[in-house]
């Protein structure tokens, strides 16, 4: 049976997650191969790889007295049609601060956000 619970944002967060690859422990005689490389003393970075976006809704729970973190960005993609966030919809996910919402959950662990009522 799913429950409904009434919580307020508290925050809105968005930012892209990367992944840095770094060389440690060069020996002072191979640091020339990596003289293209940004870094030193034996620590350079080699690379690095884009994992995606990340749209983080802070959301307290009044009847469970404490917060719960949702990722919405491609909640939000999909229910805006959109390839991407554009500055004029973010800006009308972030005026929701503050606002109430509701949210729902199996198994008060796992709960679930219906995006219209950041994006509406």
């Amino acid at each position: 049976m799913c429950h409904q619970y009434k919580g307020r944002i508290v925050n809105i967060e968005k930012y892209q997650v990367r992944a840095t690859y770094i060389e440690q422990g060069v020996k002072k005689s191979n640091q020339g191969k990596f003289k293209n490389y940004p870094g030193g003393n034996g620590t350079y970075v080699i690379g690095g790889e884009y994992l995606g976006t990340a749209l983080d809704i802070k959301i307290y729970v009044y009847d469970l007295n404490k917060c719960v973190t949702l990722d919405v960005y491609d909640e939000i993609l999909q229910y805006s049609g959109k390839k991407r966030i554009s500055p004029q919809l973010m800006a009308k996910i972030e005026s929701r601060e503050g606002c109430k919402v509701v949210l729902e959950s199996m198994d008060h662990k796992n709960f679930s956000l219906d995006v219209g009522q950041l994006v509406d």
